[in-house]
Order: C-alpha cells, then structure tokens, then sequence
C-alpha cells in the first residue's frame, strides 16, 4: 500500500469538518457520538439529516483462521454506489468520510467532488481507490490538517476508518481494505431514521467482538442550516435556538 505523500491527521471531527469544507462540500459535519441509544439518535436526526456513520476502531491483523466477512463480488457491486479500495495507507478516515459523501444524493458535494464522483462513476473499486490518491485537491485538503509529526513512522496504535450508509433500501459496511461492500441489512425507505437501527447492531457486535478501542462520528447536515431555519420560523425571538445558534458558529 502507498502513500508517502499523504500525512497522517487527528481523528478529530473539527478536522474532518473542516476538510470537507476545504474541498467545497459546505453544508456536512462531523460530530461524535458518546453513545446510540435511541436517545441520542433522534437528538441527532432532530438536528438535520443523517448521511453516514464512521467507525474507528484499533486495528489489528487478523489470524488466518478468523472468518471473513461476505463482500459483494465487483460484479454485484449495485450502480451508483461508490465503493474504492483503500491503495493509500495515511488516506484511511478521508477515504471513509468520502464513502459517505458520496453514496448520498441529498449532499451538495460542491464542485471537486461533484467532478470526481462523476469522473469515477464507471471505474471498479480498485481504480477509484488510484483516482483518490492521485487526486491532488483532496489530497492538498488532507495534508493541511496533518499531525506535527504527520510523515514519521512510530510503534503508535494503527487504528481504521469504515463507513455505514443507507442506499436504496440497504445499509452498507464501507471498509476499503475489503474486496467488496459488505450487506449490513435492509431498511424501510420511508423511514428516514430505519437504517440507524440497523447500523447500530453491526456496529454493537464489532464494539463487543474484534475492536478493542473505538470511537464512532456521524456525518451530519451542518447545524447551523437547522438552527437558522428553526429560528426563522419563530421569527428569530426563540433565545434558546439563538444561543444553540452561536455555539455552533463560535466552533467554526
């Protein structure tokens, strides 16, 4: 796996935000979740759309005899979903904050991205995973938020990014060192929060299997789009949404 050029960067949602930002999809945030409990997920989906989950977790090589997951063959690989193979090692969490992005038809993904995702409509996993590591304004976007000690290479921890997203009815596992996207389950199209449920068993069962340390983020519609539309609707006299408001701009 390559990737000398591309640096190592925080796991930190402002970072991943931010990034997103640098390649002109605007309108998405980062947050973290402390917990999935049907509590969280709804304060979470009353604040705006849901677009994909992240899934971190230290990543360790598995022994020969462990069993591996069902991939969908390239050939089963459905239209429209984008899927890359992971041929750049530091690229992990963009390339998965990507895999959401992308699969979503409700992000305004700006202009770069726009010309990407259509550029590699027709190309099998293995060459969108090259197009993003030759793509020099994702990769510029990526090394700007790199780590003070972003090229060295240390006995640190390795950790890895996997994308959950809904799609026409099914909730893909996004995991770029995999052949192929993995089936989580279906969910009910009419039901916009449906998927989360479903992710969330696949993701309770790594939390209590292989993964030894986690954390998970949630790719979201930027807040303030939802605040600002609640506050106009009240007339901009609601002080509580006002200062919900302001928080969230005084992180940006």
């Amino acid at each position: 796996m390559s990737g000398e050029d591309w640096c190592t960067i925080e796991s930190d949602p402002g970072v991943f935000t931010e990034l997103l930002q640098e390649v002109g999809c605007t309108q998405v945030q980062l947050e973290e979740l402390w917990s999935l409990d049907d509590d969280t997920l709804q304060a979470l989906q009353d604040s705006g759309d849901i677009f994909g989950l992240i899934f971190l977790f230290q990543w360790e090589k598995k022994a020969p005899s462990a069993p591996k997951p069902t991939c969908l063959p390239e050939d089963q690989i459905p239209e429209g979903l984008f899927f890359a193979h992971q041929v750049t090692t530091n690229a992990c969490a963009t390339q998965a904050i990507l895999s959401v992005v992308l699969n979503s038809t409700s992000v305004d993904l700006g202009p770069t991205l726009s010309e990407f995702r259509d550029f590699t409509a027709s190309f099998p996993p293995s060459l969108k995973g090259v197009a993003i590591s030759g793509s020099e304004p994702i990769k510029t976007a990526h090394n700007a938020f790199g780590r003070t000690d972003a090229f060295l290479r240390g006995t640190e921890d390795v950790f890895h990014f996997v994308a959950y997203i809904p799609k026409d009815g099914t909730v893909y596992e996004l995991d770029g060192l995999q052949p192929g996207p993995i089936i989580v389950g279906d969910y009910k199209k009419d039901e916009t929060t449906s998927w989360l449920g479903v992710a969330r068993t696949a993701i309770q069962e790594r939390m209590t299997g292989d993964a030894i340390k986690f954390n998970l983020m949630a790719v979201i519609q930027d807040k303030r789009i939802g605040l600002q539309k609640k506050l106009d609707e009240t007339g901009g006299n609601d002080e509580g949404l006002a200062i919900q408001l302001q928080m969230e701009e005084a992180k940006r």
